[in-house]
Parts: structure tokens; sequence; C-alpha cells
């Protein structure tokens, strides 16, 4: 049977330091959590960065059933490589903030190098029969130094982001390599039908000519819905305590959204005083890329406006924002999801989004306010569904949902949770598969 070789930028977990000694601490993530729920079933082997900070412990280990294989950076190699390429040039250009790009030929003199580093682990770890299946944009050179290093193995390369059309991509300097590195790739996976179309449109626009047996499938991610599911939780609130509970729960990024809303919360108090104490909005934001300006700036922006909107209509017994800035432990999440009366999950993009979807599996009674520009969007009926950048329509919309009856809620609520439970990881991860390993009876 062919066997299968994972290749990420994030692992599945890291090796740290304590006073109680060496931990092991999971990366959640949508990407990470189902790869690794797939491969304690099915075996195999995944090539990642250990960048722990006891990773260099463990360069390679079998656990839970499947074999990691770690590449290390230098100092120099992660700066240039995550901090500057991939997350002040790649991150911004691809979710259309060209303000955030800040072009760098050293970042991506890096980025190669780090490319390669993978490249050379994979060529070490692949037999002739082993399929190879490279994530994301931090990895977009593999393919081409593969091939390169006469590596003639089947290529499946998965776009956990949006791509953006052909005009904006092409302002990158070094697009063209990056572009023809991912189409040596002998199956291309998109979340949406839009970033596939953008794909292939950008290979046109830079005359790049579509390889012959190149395919591509635009299949969103699911869940695993076992994990999130709503008979594992206890949702009983008493009548004096029946305040609407709003929530979201966010990476902090710019791309994200964060600002818009506490602006609509703001919109909502200031025409609406029925409602001073009748909600809390529960807004979790985990740390990201910390050390990096630009989100040290965001950070401090948006704390300054919760700051605001709770200095202008808390009383003594409420405020009307809760802002947690932190992890949270997958319990708390599903806790979370559990009491959630409204998810607002409003990026001002974003290549699809799971927090919508594991909401939708664990709430009993929820509403999801959608953003119409997160990928989850193309197919997540039910949802009411808002651009983020209209504040008004933000607001309006979260007062719907909050004054919605219980028969519409339901209604839209069944449409959601048979799309997730269809849809769900494990049907992502056969599908791929399975087109792969046809394709690769052909090859």
């Amino acid at each position: 049977m062919r066997n299968l070789l994972v290749v990420t930028n994030r692992a599945p977990f890291s090796y740290r330091y304590t006073a109680n000694g060496e931990i092991l601490v999971p990366n959640v993530g949508g990407v990470a959590t189902t790869l690794d729920t797939m491969l304690r079933r099915h075996g195999d082997t995944w090539v990642c960065w250990g960048d722990g900070k006891n990773d260099i412990m463990h360069p390679e280990e079998t656990i839970n059933g499947y074999t990691i294989d770690r590449i290390f950076l230098t100092k120099k190699e992660k700066i240039g490589f995550y901090n500057s390429y991939s997350n002040r040039v790649l991150w911004p250009l691809f979710h259309y903030f060209r303000d955030n790009i800040e072009f760098d030929s050293t970042g991506f003199k890096y980025y190669y190098s780090a490319n390669e580093k993978f490249a050379r682990k994979i060529k070490e770890k692949a037999n002739p029969e082993t399929i190879i299946w490279i994530h994301d944009y931090q990895l977009m050179m593999v393919p081409s130094i593969l091939r390169t290093m006469d590596v003639p193995n089947y290529i499946i390369f998965s776009w956990h982001i949006p791509w953006v059309s052909p005009e904006f991509f092409s302002i990158l300097p070094e697009g063209k390599f990056l572009l023809q590195s991912v189409s040596k790739s002998n199956l291309l996976t998109f979340h949406t039908k839009l970033y596939e179309k953008n794909f292939f449109m950008t290979l046109q626009y830079e005359k790049i000519k579509v390889p012959k047996g190149l395919k591509s499938l635009a299949v969103p991610l699911g869940i695993d819905t076992k994990i999130f599911s709503p008979s594992k939780h206890k949702t009983e609130v008493s009548k004096k305590d029946k305040i609407v509970i709003i929530f979201s729960i966010d990476r902090l990024d710019y791309t994200k959204g964060l600002i818009q809303r506490v602006r609509a919360i703001e919109k909502i108090l200031g025409y609406r005083k029925d409602l001073i104490g009748k909600f809390v909005y529960i807004m979790n934001v985990t740390p990201s890329r910390t050390g990096i300006p630009e989100y040290e700036k965001i950070k401090n922006q948006l704390e300054m406006e919760v700051g605001k909107v709770n200095g202008l209509y808390s009383t003594t017994s409420w405020i009307p924002i809760v802002y947690m800035y932190r992890k949270i432990s997958s319990k708390s999440l599903q806790s979370l999801y559990a009491r959630g009366n409204i998810a607002l999950i409003t990026p001002l993009i974003d290549g699809l989004n799971l927090v919508c979807k594991e909401y939708v599996a664990t709430t009993k009674d929820g509403i999801l306010i959608l953003s119409k520009f997160a990928g989850a969007a193309e197919e997540m009926e039910g949802a009411l569904k808002v651009n983020p950048n209209n504040i008004n329509e933000l607001a309006s919309s979260i007062v719907r949902a909050m004054e919605m009856d219980k028969t519409e809620r339901m209604a839209r609520l069944e449409k959601l949770k048979k799309y997730v439970r269809t849809k769900n990881s494990d049907w992502w991860y056969k599908r791929i598969i399975i087109v792969a390993r046809r394709q690769y009876d052909a090859f």
C-alpha cells in the first residue's frame, strides 16, 4: 500500500520546559488538528518545523501511531523565512492587505533555504511509492526544489488561505517562481471554487502553461464532529441569568475584523438603550506572531476601542464586552460554544474558518453570524451573512440574531448542522486521498 508523507510548516505539538520539567504542548489549529486525527488513524509520516524550545531533543519520534520528523532553522532563517517573508509578504498579499506588505529579497532568500531544508528531509524519508502531501503558503517552493532534486513522486499541494486575483498577485516580485513551483504538483486543493479559479487565472495572466496532468479540487476542510458534540455539554441557564451571550474567538490579526465588531457593539448600545444589560460580548483573542510590530499595534488599538465602549456603557453590575487576550483550552472553548447564543465570526477575509463549523456542531440553539468574505460562507447556508466593513449591517445583524424567534433559529441551525455533519474532516481527507490515489494509478 502506498504510504503518505504529510508536510506542514506547523507541528502537531511542541516540547517546552517548565518548572516541572519538559511538557508537550499541542498546537491548536484547524489543519494541524485534522491531520493529527487522520494520521492517528492511518499512520504514515509527518515532516514539520520543530519550533518548540525543546524540540531539538526530539528530531524524530513515533507517537500516536505515526512518525514525526522535524527540520530545524537557525535564528536568521526563522526571522527571514517565518517573520519576514511568510508573515510580512505572503500573508498580507494573499489577504489583499497591500499596505502591510514589506517586500524583502533577503527574506525570500531565507524562505527558499527553509523550503530547501524541508525538501531534503522529504527526499530522505520518501520511498518511490510515497505520496507527498504539502500544505500551505509557507512551503510554496518545495515542489520545484523536489523536482530539481530528481524526486519524481506524486505531490498533493493543499492551499489553506485565499488565492487572490491575478492582477493583485502580480505585484509580488518572486510571484512567477512561486507559481511555477506550486504548479509542479500533481493535485492542488483549495477550500473554495473562487480560490481555485483565481489560481488558474493567475497562471494564464503570468503566461504559464498549465502542466499536463495537473488536477485540482475545490474541497473545504471539515471538522471532526465526534469531538464537537452538544451531548457533551450541559447548557442549562437559570431564568434570572438569561442574558444573551455573544462570543468570538480569533488569533490576533488584522484580517479578523476585530475592531469592526467592537464598533458594531458600540453602535447597538448607542441606538438601543433597551439592550443595555441584556447581553454580553465575550471576545477571546489569542496571541499571535508576538514581537512583530504590526501585531502589537493592532492589539493596542483594539484594547483602546474595547476600553472606550466599556467606559461609555458599563454599569455597576454589567460590562458589554468581556475582552480576554490569552490562549484558551479546548475544554473552555467547547464550553463557550455550548453556552454562546450568538457566534460572531466576521473576518475581513479568511481562507475558510473552522470556528464557525465547530460552533454549529456544538450548539443546541445558537445563531451563526458569518462574514461573507470567509471561505466557509460559500456553502454555510443558514448563517446570517454580513459584510464586516459595514458597521450598520453588522450591528443590525447582531440585533436581528438576538430577537430571532425560535422557529427560524432552529430551521437555520438544522440546515447548518446537516452540512457540517456531511462535509466533515473525514470526508475532506478521503475525498482528496481517493482522487490522489486514482490519479496516482495513472501517474
